[in-house]
């Protein structure tokens, strides 16, 4: 990281405001996790991240863009997880289904919060043109990463109707998730859901039963 700037209590201005925008996403995984995006005002995110509400504008310049990047966040975490599982998971198509279903289903419950703010808050802010229009676009990044599946083992397909279905495989999780995280603890196992979601991807896919 450049460290560049005016150094104070032996770190740089650099360093002060990546530390402050790592409290600020903390905060916001918390609050809007918990809370929710309605209860959670600017003045509570500086409280609970301790910083000024004059830092908080230097690092993000509204609620909405910190509970945007807050989303971000999960969802690399989420990418990430899922192509290291599949990656492991070796050869066998239905071994490598269930491995990337797991992954990610496995990222977002296991921090029910992270689960709160991909598949409720960010909807619940979605009246905002700016949250729907980068929730629509990250989930069509998401669906390409299925689309590469998609194409490599139904190569024959109309390029549209993989796209649709990647779409479709992408849309069910998310609501599956989000019916999961409306429900009040404690919350059922996952279990089912990576089962069934594994089912649902294995028929999508063509790979067999």
């Amino acid at each position: 990281m450049q460290t560049t700037g005016r150094v104070y209590g032996g770190r740089s201005e650099a360093e002060r405001r990546a530390d402050r925008r790592e409290r600020l996403l903390a905060a916001g995984l918390n609050l809007f996790g918990t809370e929710g995006w309605s209860g959670t005002s600017i003045e509570r995110l500086c409280t609970a991240a301790g910083v000024a509400t004059r830092s908080f504008y230097e690092e993000y310049a509204s609620r909405e863009q910190l509970l945007l990047a807050v989303y971000d966040e999960v969802l690399a975490g989420a990418a990430q997880r899922v192509l290291h599982a599949v990656e492991a998971a070796g050869a066998d198509e239905t071994t490598r289904t269930r491995a990337g279903v797991e992954a990610y289903v496995g990222h977002l419950t296991d921090d029910p919060r992270r689960a709160q703010v991909v598949n409720r808050e960010v909807r619940a802010a979605g009246g905002l043109p700016e949250v729907t229009a980068h929730r629509n676009a990250s989930l069509h990044r998401f669906s390409e990463l299925i689309a590469l599946e998609v194409r490599s083992r139904r190569s024959d397909q109309d390029p549209d109707e993989r796209r649709v279905l990647a779409l479709a495989l992408t849309g069910a999780v998310n609501e599956v998730l989000s019916d999961w995280v409306s429900t009040p603890p404690p919350r059922p196992p996952t279990e089912p859901i990576v089962r069934e979601l594994t089912r649902l991807y294995v028929a999508a896919l063509g790979t067999g039963a």
